[in-house]
């Protein structure tokens, strides 16, 4: 049985401990957490001991740190959750597998390609599991688009159009402190987005023409993107921070021309256009049935039962490409709109 450990236990952390209690008894059980503030952890601890597939030992209270080096230290473990802020990640990420640990780390993976490539070439140089928590590779609807694109039925990708709007306002927190976020919407939520267009097309991003505005705030809120990703395939990007209503819900559309038709997600329903203009939808009864989840999947690729969907791979593409946006929008990012 693996022996996990969390290092952060905001509020993302219950998502991942919902997740893990879909295991199947024995594979895995969490034994150890860690947060700065020792409230969050503690909550999280009690939380966590009301799955008895995934705690069958309750975690106890003196396996409870704010230090993650000292619960790294202290307590047996074979793999790590790293949930803090994102420019912890590097940190966090790098101390667990130079222990020789497999990590699940929230995306984004890092704040700079340099810091992605080098956890990259750590996990790998060592043979460790480092997989990004990019929930879309397990949505059926993106991989059936996925599966249809690389299958070549509509033939080569040329033009894609995709917009994720949020109010990160509302999300508040951390998010909107560069110091910790090492970014705004776009690698908040936007890098969902960005994640998505590179792993269904299996491209990697070229060029990256972007503007952004930070409406007053300290961090990018509204993000205009022009990319060309690898074969030549052109891509229109909008991001906003910024929408209305105080939720931090997630709205999206993606949309994808190629050279024999198109395929779109609309409102989480799929949609074929054959070359002559002609669109189907998809019934979601023949969508791929996807039984696991990024928690699920890690543990059952660090047992060598399922192959790792999120791969560093995607993690470093996502970054280089994010990277390339704030390049190109150089540094401060402007602040010519407000918000009443």
């Amino acid at each position: 049985m693996l022996k996990i450990g969390f290092i952060g236990c905001g509020s993302i952390s219950y998502e991942h401990i919902r997740r893990f209690s879909m295991l199947d008894e024995g594979e895995a059980c969490i034994v150890a957490l860690c947060d700065v503030i020792p409230e969050n952890a503690e909550r999280l601890r009690i939380y966590a001991n009301r799955f008895r597939s995934i705690t069958p030992d309750p975690i106890p209270k003196e396996y409870v740190y704010t230090d993650y080096r000292e619960m790294l230290d202290s307590v047996e473990l074979d793999a790590v959750v790293v949930c803090t802020p994102h420019t912890l990640h590097y940190e966090h990420v790098m101390e667990s597998l130079r222990r020789d640990l497999h990590v699940l780390v929230e995306k984004p993976m890092a704040v700079s390609l340099r810091e992605a490539e080098e956890m990259a070439s750590e996990a790998s140089k060592r043979g460790l599991i480092l997989a990004i928590g990019y929930q879309r590779h397990f949505d059926p609807a993106y991989t059936y688009v996925r599966n249809t694109v690389l299958s070549g039925k509509l033939g080569d990708p040329h033009f894609i159009v995709a917009t994720l709007y949020q109010n990160l306002i509302a999300a508040g927190r951390w998010y909107l402190d560069p110091k910790l976020s090492g970014g705004g919407q776009l690698k908040a939520s936007g890098t969902h987005l960005i994640d998505l267009i590179l792993w269904v097309t299996e491209r990697e991003p070229i060029r990256v023409k972007a503007l952004m505005d930070r409406c007053g705030s300290d961090v990018d809120l509204y993000i205009a993107i022009a990319a060309e990703l690898s074969g030549g395939v052109l891509a229109s990007i909008a991001i906003s921070g910024a929408a209305p209503g105080m939720t931090a819900s997630v709205d999206e559309e993606f949309r994808l021309w190629c050279s024999r038709g198109a395929v779109f997600v609309l409102g989480g329903r799929v949609y074929i256009q054959d070359r002559s203009g002609d669109i189907t939808i998809i019934d979601r009864g023949k969508l791929p049935r996807i039984a696991s989840n990024p928690d699920v999947n890690f543990v059952r690729a660090i047992l060598g039962r399922e192959e790792c969907l999120v791969p560093a791979k995607y993690g470093v593409w996502a970054t280089k490409f994010e990277d390339m946006a704030y390049t190109d929008v150089g540094i401060p990012i402007p602040s010519r709109l407000k918000l009443e």
